[in-house]
C-alpha cells in the first residue's frame, strides 16, 4: 500500500488503523514521520511503527530501527535498532538486508562480524541492491576475510557504477586505473572518477581537484 498517495488525513487514518489492520497502523506512522497532512510528530510515529511492528509489518520494523539509530523520538538505542532491523530482514526486506550489513560492519547494536556483515550484503544484492553489490566489491578486494578477488570485485562494481553509485563508480575508476580485476584503461579510469565526482564523491573530487596526486599515482605505476 502506498502511503503517500492515500487521500486521507492523519485522523482518518486513525479510525481505520483502529480495526487493527498493520498497514492502516503502519500509515499512521508513516504520516507523523514524514510530516503529510500533520505536523511531524516523531514520537508519535515511533509509537505507531512499534504498534505495526508487533504485528509483524516489515516497513513498520525498518523505519522503527532508522529511528532508535538516529534517536528521533526516542531515546537512541542501537541495540532496540538492530532488533528491529534484524525482524524486516529476515522477512526479507531489501533494504533491511542492507543496513544489517552496515550494523554488522561497523557494530551497530552488536558485535562487528565482517563475514555474517558480507552473508547480509549478499542477500541485499541477490534482490538488486546496488549499495550492497559495492560494499561486497570492496570486501573482495581487500582480502582480509574474503580471498583477494579483483576479477568479482570489478564484475560488482561495474554493476553498481552503471546503476550510479558512486563508491562504486570511484573504485571502478581504480581498478581501471591500476588494472585490477581488469584490463588497464586509462582513459575509462578517467571517465569513471569523473563520473563519480560529479554525483559528490569526495575522493574523486579531491583528486581532480589536486591532479598532481594523481600523477603522483601514475608515476608509481
Amino acid at each position: 500500500m502506498d502511503m503517500k498517495n492515500l487521500n486521507l488525513t492523519v485522523d482518518e487514518l486513525k479510525i481505520l488503523a483502529e480495526n487493527g489492520q498493520r498497514d492502516f497502523i503502519y500509515g499512521v506512522g508513516y504520516y507523523y514521520e514524514n510530516g503529510i497532512r500533520t505536523a511531524v510528530d516523531y514520537k508519535e510515529a515511533v509509537h505507531w511503527y512499534e504498534k505495526a511492528a508487533k504485528k509483524e509489518h516489515v516497513e513498520a520494523a525498518m523505519h522503527l530501527a532508522l529511528l532508535y539509530v538516529q534517536g528521533k523520538g526516542v531515546e537512541k538505542d542501537d541495540k532496540k535498532a538492530f532488533f528491529y532491523m534484524n525482524q524486516a530482514a529476515k522477512s526479507g526486506n531489501m533494504n533491511a538486508q542492507y543496513n544489517m550489513g552496515r550494523c554488522y560492519e561497523e557494530g551497530i547494536g552488536t558485535k562487528p562480524d565482517i563475514s555474517k556483515a558480507f552473508d547480509w550484503y549478499k542477500k541485499a544484492a541477490a534482490q538488486g541492491d546496488f549499495r550492497a553489490m559495492c560494499c561486497m566489491g570492496a570486501h573482495f578486494l581487500s582480502g582480509e576475510v574474503l580471498p583477494y578477488e579483483p576479477a568479482k570485485a570489478f564484475q560488482l562494481f561495474e554493476k553498481a557504477a552503471n546503476a550510479n553509485i558512486p563508491a562504486a563508480q570511484y573504485n571502478l575508476s581504480v581498478l581501471y586505473r591500476y588494472g585490477e580485476g581488469v584490463e588497464k584503461d586509462i582513459e575509462k579510469a578517467d571517465f569513471w572518477r569523473m563520473k563519480a565526482a560529479q554525483n559528490g564523491f569526495r575522493l574523486a573530487i579531491d583528486e581532480l581537484e589536486h591532479p598532481e596526486k594523481a600523477d603522483a599515482d601514475k608515476e608509481r605505476e
